[in-house]
């Protein structure tokens, strides 16, 4: 029997995930959990540098970006799994392609799916390099929904975001 590549560590009294082989080097320094720019909790240390002390999330300092990338959880979990598999690199610009439809005032739930108010049907559409593709008309939503689903990882592959169809879905 093997075991796991990662493990727990409790932090504030929460459940944070890590890979392994990141245990000695997090074990280092001292972390604690405090809400995000969104809301959500995510793990922080303070590093100090030349310039003074700044706060480095877990996920920065395990990952360590290039310059104008960030690290964020591919998923959200409460924000606390920082394995190397859960963690991604990109840009905002690139970070917004992961997130969930957030208009709350919109005619669908699901991102990339508008519902046609002469036809009555649900158009799925998605936005690549600053062009709008129009992925077809459907009779239900949910149909739209996976017709997204598919483009999203054709263009923006495995890690796109994925409209979670016949699934109850997590409040934000």
């Amino acid at each position: 029997m093997s075991k796991k590549s990662w493990c727990e560590i409790r932090i504030s009294g929460k459940s944070v995930k890590i890979d392994r082989e990141d245990l000695k080097k997090v074990e280092q320094k001292t972390w604690r959990i405090t809400k995000g720019t969104t809301g959500r909790p995510r793990v922080v240390t303070s590093i100090r540098t030349p310039e003074g002390v700044r706060s480095v999330t877990l996920g920065k300092f395990l990952m360590n970006p290039a310059k104008n990338k960030q690290v964020y959880c591919q998923r959200f979990n409460e924000g606390l799994d920082y394995r190397k598999e859960n963690l991604i690199v990109c840009t905002l610009k690139e970070r917004q392609r992961l997130l969930p439809k957030r208009r709350a005032e919109s005619s669908s739930q699901y991102r990339g799916v508008s519902k046609q108010t002469l036809s009555g049907k649900w158009r799925a559409g998605i936005e690549v390099e600053g062009s709008q593709i129009n992925l077809g008309e459907f009779a239900k939503e949910a149909d739209a929904a996976l017709a997204y689903n598919k483009a999203a990882k054709k263009y923006f592959g495995s890690k796109a975001y994925q409209n979670s169809v016949g699934r109850k879905k997590n409040p934000r």
